[in-house]
């Protein structure tokens, strides 16, 4: 019996040895990448080796960090941890709710202490110091929009309180309820954080009536880009979901321009990668201009701006001669310099609700 037991632990041992062996020489075989498609986020690269940075630490906490990125078939051990997971009925992934109708929802964590109140200041001081009517609103995430998909007692910091405050300043327009009752178009994809195309178009029928205009229905004409997996796909680490599709319609007269060189309206080379989403304007700028050559005599609007609007301008560009497109995160001068020096008639700012309260760059553009 003893040399029975003896055997079952040399060949439980020497198949572990094997394992170990073979998952080194795979590795060692397997190139290493530097984008994961998958997560949609770049991988950590080896490290030079310095004697300064083996003693500080740095190099052995960034070695690890690349072999956990650059572990053979990390997709698929990342897929097999998602459904060990959802077996164990593990409601949340990093960040990201398992929502109801197959439905990935961002969590929306507390804002640090003092950012609600900076920056909607920020936006009072900016009416105050650009001369110009400044419009205000704010889009709502998804955690608000579907949340009567969230799973039961999912912690999620309560965006209303943001809504109501910033419902005291002027100039400000409510989308939230507009989009709650448009949640079943559906307002926002199943798989990514931003909105679909009819939910922006459905931010534009309000906005443009805010800013004096009657909205103009949508063009006759789509395309669809199937197979679109999003940010939160990603981050969730998700499998099993169905894709997402996105849907684009012609934008003729309007025209993109960056530096004083016109770029695709619609960069269709992102139709054929993950970040689907990106074919809107073909991503996010500092600073670039649609010009819209069939209303030459219209207003000029400033749009001060995240992601969500790359979607929503091609509705509402038709409704001016210009718009120009500011980031905040990437442009760092006073909003109202650049109205200024640039002739705009007005500005408008729109953002979503979290990335409002994670922006610590608005307090900077609003001098």
């Amino acid at each position: 019996m003893r040399n029975e037991k003896n055997i079952v632990a040399a060949a439980t041992a020497a198949l572990f040895c094997l394992f170990l062996a073979g998952g080194l020489i795979w590795n060692l075989l397997t190139p290493a990448r530097a984008f994961s498609p998958m997560e949609n986020r770049m991988l950590a690269q080896k490290p030079e080796f310095s004697w300064q940075s083996l003693f500080s630490g740095s190099y052995t906490s960034e070695m690890e960090t690349y072999l956990t990125d650059q572990f053979a078939g990390r997709d698929g051990w990342v897929g097999l941890k998602y459904y060990c997971e959802r077996a164990l009925l593990k409601t949340e992934n990093n960040g990201v709710y398992f929502a109801g109708d197959s439905r990935l929802i961002e969590r929306f964590d507390p804002p640090a202490e003092g950012r609600l109140e900076s920056n909607l200041a920020a936006i009072a001081d900016m009416q105050k110091n650009a001369g110009l009517p400044v419009h205000f609103s704010l889009i709502p995430t998804a955690a608000w929009v579907y949340r009567d998909d969230l799973p039961q007692n999912a912690p999620s910091w309560d965006q209303q309180q943001l809504l109501d405050a910033a419902a005291q300043l002027p100039q400000y327009f409510d989308l939230s309820q507009a989009l709650y009752d448009a949640r079943d178009l559906p307002a926002f994809y199943r798989t990514d954080h931003h909105w679909t195309t009819a939910g922006a178009y459905t931010g534009y029928t309000v906005i443009a009536r805010a800013l004096g205009f009657e909205p103009l229905p949508l063009p006759e004409e789509s395309v669809i880009v199937p197979d679109f997996y999003g940010t939160l796909y990603s981050q969730a680490g998700a499998r099993g979901y169905a894709p997402d599709e996105i849907v684009y319609y012609g934008a003729d007269g309007l025209s993109l321009w960056v530096d004083g060189e016109e770029k695709p309206f619609y960069d269709l080379s992102y139709a054929d990668q993950k970040d689907k989403y990106s074919l809107f304007l073909g991503g996010n700028y500092p600073v670039c201009t649609i010009k819209n050559q069939n209303n030459p005599g219209g207003e000029r609007l400033l749009l001060v701006k995240d992601s969500f609007s790359n979607s929503l301008v091609p509705f509402l560009a038709r409704h001016f001669s210009e718009i120009h497109l500011i980031d905040p995160r990437y442009y760092r001068l006073p909003v109202s310099q650049y109205a200024a020096e640039n002739g705009m008639d007005r500005i408008l700012v729109l953002y979503q609700t979290k990335n409002f309260l994670q922006d610590t760059a608005i307090v900077l553009a609003a001098r």
